[in-house]
C-alpha cells in the first residue's frame, strides 16, 4: 500500500505525520502507508482427540471422550515507520507549523534503510544513521523507510462436549480452557521514532531514540470456562 498520507487530524495516524514535510509538494511524502503489511499468515486448526475408543470402563471413557483441540494463529510482518525531527520546531522552515507536522532528517552519506535496524527494545534502529540537515533544508530521509517489529500470537483451547439429559433434546454441557498468548511473546509497538530535538545544527541524536517502551498485545492468559445449552 503506497500512499502520500493517510489522514487529515493528527491522530490519524502514529508511524508518521499525516502533515507532508513539504507541503507545497506532496510527493516528497510518497511512500509506504502506516498500515502497509507485507506478509501475513493466518491459520487455525480444530482437531477432535479420537482417545477414549478402547478405554474399558464408563467413568474413564466418559472423562477422556468428546475432547476437541482448537488453535488460532497470526504472524505478520511490521508497519513502516519515519524517523523524524521533534514535531512542530519547523526546521525545515517549509511553513508546514500545524501541531502535528514535523520534519525528517538526514541519511548519513554511505547508510541505506537495510543497514539501520538493529532489533530488541533497547536499541531497535541505530540513530547515528542520521544527521541533523543545515536549518531551512528538507531532510532526504524518505517518509515511512522503517519498518517496526513484527507480530505473532497463538490462542489455543481445550473444549469437552457433554451431553446433558436434563436440558432436553439439545442439552449439552461444554467445558472450556483457553489460553491467550500461549507462547507469552512479547509482541513490540514501533520505537521512539523522533531522532532529533531541532535545537541547534550539529546537535547529537537523542539519547531515547530507538526505544521501545510499549507493546501491542498482553502477556499469556489462561481462562476456564463452562457453557450450558438446554
Amino acid at each position: 500500500m503506497i500512499d502520500e498520507t493517510q489522514g487529515q487530524v493528527g491522530v490519524d495516524a502514529t508511524n508518521s505525520s499525516v502533515f507532508p514535510q513539504d507541503p507545497i509538494d506532496p510527493r516528497n511524502d510518497r511512500g509506504p502507508a502506516d498500515f502497509d503489511v507485507r506478509h501475513i499468515l493466518t491459520m487455525n486448526a480444530s482437531w477432535e482427540l479420537p482417545a477414549g475408543d478402547r478405554l474399558h470402563g464408563r467413568l474413564a471413557a466418559a472423562f477422556v471422550r468428546g475432547w476437541q483441540l482448537n488453535g488460532v494463529g497470526v504472524l505478520r510482518s511490521g508497519v513502516p515507520f519515519s524517523p523524524a525531527i521533534v514535531t512542530g520546531v519547523n526546521w525545515s522552515r517549509s511553513g508546514n507549523v500545524a501541531n502535528s507536522a514535523e520534519d525528517r532528517p538526514n541519511l548519513r552519506p554511505g547508510v541505506t534503510p537495510q543497514d539501520i535496524i538493529l532489533g530488541g527494545p533497547n536499541r531497535y534502529f541505530d540513530p547515528n544513521a542520521f544527521v541533523l540537515q543545515p536549518r531551512g533544508f528538507l531532510g532526504n530521509a524518505g517518509r515511512n523507510i522503517l519498518r517496526g517489529p513484527g507480530f505473532v500470537n497463538i490462542d489455543v483451547s481445550a473444549v469437552k462436549h457433554h451431553s446433558w439429559r436434563l436440558g432436553g433434546k439439545s442439552g449439552a454441557i461444554e467445558y472450556r480452557a483457553e489460553a491467550f498468548n500461549v507462547l507469552n511473546r512479547a509482541n513490540f509497538s514501533i520505537p521512539n521514532r523522533v531522532v532529533f530535538a531541532g535545537a541547534s545544527e550539529g546537535e547529537a541524536p537523542l539519547p531515547t531514540a530507538g526505544q521501545i517502551t510499549s507493546t501491542v498485545n498482553a502477556a499469556r492468559q489462561i481462562q476456564l470456562g463452562v457453557k450450558i445449552t438446554f
